[in-house]
């Protein structure tokens, strides 16, 4: 089957869960091969912003660089942020074609639910029945995601999210760390956005052509 009729059996669903949740919930369909405008389906896109042909998030380019589809069908309970700073805790299913390549993904962004939720639900919690093979958030390092409404606002992100663990202006930073710094965004898969070399080289104070020579490093 056309991946894009596959995926639009799933529409549906997006309405079903957005009506279950309430109006604090936000709902997506992603297609994840189209990730400029990734957005195909939305309910309540108030709470983040976002609109039909958004696209992917910063996780998302991670989920794909990681292939995590490949060994689990959802990510449960994780934190995400808004453009204007709302906090919400996140969950995403993989969507797979019949040879179990990754076309989409269904994302719940559930609004002003307590941050210390996310500890205290109980691995046997229900919800994880439900995706045979789901991994939980509080199951492996820390998990975070950029609700962005564009490709711009998610370079950003992400590189702010790396560089904010040194603690140091881009000034400051050492030839090593910057190498590092491309590294990590290399594994989170932000290099597959267009434009995103000049924009991290603009951001760490260096060439392009030096970007270009931390990627061909192994």
């Amino acid at each position: 089957m056309e991946y894009k009729k596959l995926l639009n059996r799933y529409i549906p669903l997006v309405d079903f869960i957005a009506d279950i949740i309430g109006p604090h919930c936000e709902v997506l369909l992603h297609d994840i091969v189209d990730v400029e405008n990734s957005v195909i389906a939305i309910r309540n896109g108030y709470i983040s912003g976002r609109y039909l042909g958004c696209p992917l998030t910063d996780l998302g380019f991670k989920l794909l660089e990681n292939k995590s589809h490949l060994h689990h069908n959802a990510l449960i309970n994780y934190r995400s942020r808004t453009d204007s700073g709302e906090k919400l805790i996140s969950s995403t299913y993989y969507i797979k074609d019949e040879k179990e390549e990754l076309i989409g993904m269904i994302c719940v962004n559930i609004l002003n639910s307590p941050d210390h939720l996310i500890n205290k639900i109980p691995k046997e919690f229900p919800v994880n029945a439900l995706f045979s093979n789901a991994v939980h958030a509080g199951d492996i390092e820390e998990v975070s995601e950029s609700l962005s409404t564009s490709l711009v606002n998610v370079v950003d992100d992400a590189v702010k999210k790396v560089i904010n663990k040194y603690n140091i202006s881009a000034e400051r930073l050492s030839v090593e760390e910057k190498s590092a710094i491309v590294q990590e965004l290399r594994e989170n898969g932000i290099f597959k956005i267009k434009g995103a070399i000049t924009k991290v080289a603009a951001t760490l104070k260096t060439s392009e052509s030096t970007i270009y020579r931390y990627l061909a490093m192994k």
